[in-house]
């Protein structure tokens, strides 16, 4: 008999192969039976679009509130799902308390719904999602270039996996022209996507390359292998696309070379290097930024002005400078950053709301702190985990030594996605 177990107290896996409407009960079944879940792991089953409505209808229902707001990662890779089982998914990954990051939808029977992939694309757009892969979903072919990436505009998504499903070098442009974009296009921020095991041939990933080199500042990994590369146009170093003949194989892997390193040199050597000085200079803008603008806030003139402000005007004569003169002077410490992300640093720096808390706090349970080091001397402190105001002290937790994620890491990265701070920003020219 098809059932459900999980491997731990967090995490729903299938034992046994799930069919239909019978397995998704399964599957509620042991829902209704667990306090909190992480992730459903259900690949390689046949629960089809019967079943994958029965299972999030319980999941959109009062009865499963606790695990909307708990579910992060869902699996249902090989499940024989179409079009009407993506509607209801999309209607699922739409819903306000819904906290999914992780989405895998391989190897399934989605086809060119026009409408059903214009749906699920917005609903993506208004949703937490990080992560998602279509690969292997032949019957949508080129469709999910015209169709679906044409309406996603997804602020939160990280990677996308479109491997293996039959995109050809037509609808090469319209995937080139979706990467460079710009910062308020449509993979703006996105940081990896693989696109391998497709028929774009060379003359489609020079496209590729070519979008990235124009308009991507966040890709950082790009996957293209096995794209047809001897069966189509090379390009020329005067103009973008050359026609020409088909390859023979000694060329077609000359010309993969070359769109290789020109790939590797845009994505590590321009794009992984303008991103990790985008956050440095934005982390040391915040620092600065903190103190003296919330500091001048403070001190703005007032009936019931203290005394000790005129002293620490007097010390310091940078507060009677106008306050855009201030955040001119600042701006010398984050060159790289366009005017738009240094706005959103001000802003987040001169909000009180945004300040850490002052007292540390020692607790037994390792919900979203850090787990202090046991190999290390920290006294009273090993066996709990660290609350601080800024997060563990600097080396001192595991996650240093890529055990766990540190928390003040954490908050790093949290901050820079608040303030747009996570790729290079070029300026807008108008």
């Amino acid at each position: 008999m098809a059932i459900s177990i999980p491997t731990s107290r967090s995490i729903i896996v299938s034992k046994e192969i799930l069919e239909g409407i019978q397995g998704a009960h399964t599957i509620i079944s042991q829902l209704n039976s667990s306090r909190s879940i992480t992730k459903l792991k259900l690949n390689n089953n046949r629960l089809g679009d019967d079943g994958v409505s029965a299972l999030f209808a319980f999941l959109k229902s009062p009865a499963a509130s606790r695990h909307r707001s708990s579910i992060s990662e869902i699996y249902l890779n090989d499940n024989d799902i179409s079009c009407r089982g993506l509607r209801d998914i999309a209607d699922y990954v739409n819903g306000d308390e819904v906290v999914l990051k992780t989405l895998w939808l391989a190897n399934n029977t989605i086809g060119p719904d026009a409408d059903v992939l214009a749906w699920f694309a917005t609903t993506v757009n208004r949703s937490r999602l990080e992560f998602l892969s279509l690969t292997g979903n032949h019957m949508l072919g080129d469709a999910v270039v015209e169709i679906f990436l044409r309406h996603l505009r997804a602020p939160s998504l990280r990677e996308l996996h479109v491997n293996a499903m039959g995109l050809t070098a037509r609808c090469a442009s319209g995937l080139a022209e979706w990467i460079s974009s710009g910062h308020t296009g449509g993979a703006y921020s996105l940081h990896t996507l693989k696109c391998s095991g497709n028929s774009l041939g060379i003359k489609g990933v020079w496209e590729v390359i070519r979008a990235i080199e124009m308009g991507n500042w966040s890709l950082m990994n790009v996957e293209v292998y096995a794209n047809q590369l001897a069966s189509t146009e090379i390009p020329n170093d005067n103009s973008h696309i050359q026609q020409s003949e088909h390859l023979l194989s000694s060329e077609a892997e000359v010309s993969w070379k070359d769109a290789e390193r020109a790939l590797h040199r845009v994505l590590h050597r321009r794009n992984a290097y303008w991103k990790r000085q985008v956050e440095t200079e934005a982390l040391s803008l915040l620092k600065y930024s903190r103190t003296l603008i919330l500091r001048s806030k403070a001190s703005l003139p007032s009936t019931n002005k203290h005394p000790t402000s005129d002293l620490a005007s007097e010390s310091f004569p940078f507060y009677d400078l106008p306050m855009e003169l201030r955040l001119h002077i600042l701006a010398v410490l984050a060159p790289s950053l366009s005017c738009a992300q240094r706005t959103r640093i001000y802003d987040y720096a001169a909000n009180p709301s945004t300040l850490p808390l002052l007292l540390p706090r020692l607790r037994r349970d390792n919900g979203h702190a850090c787990l202090a080091d046991p190999s290390r001397a920290l006294g009273a402190s090993i066996g709990f985990t660290l609350h601080t105001s800024g997060g563990c002290a600097e080396g001192k937790c595991m996650g240093t030594g890529n055990s766990l994620v540190c928390r003040r890491e954490a908050e790093r990265t949290k901050f820079l996605e608040v303030v747009g701070c996570r790729a290079y920003e070029p300026e807008c020219v108008t």
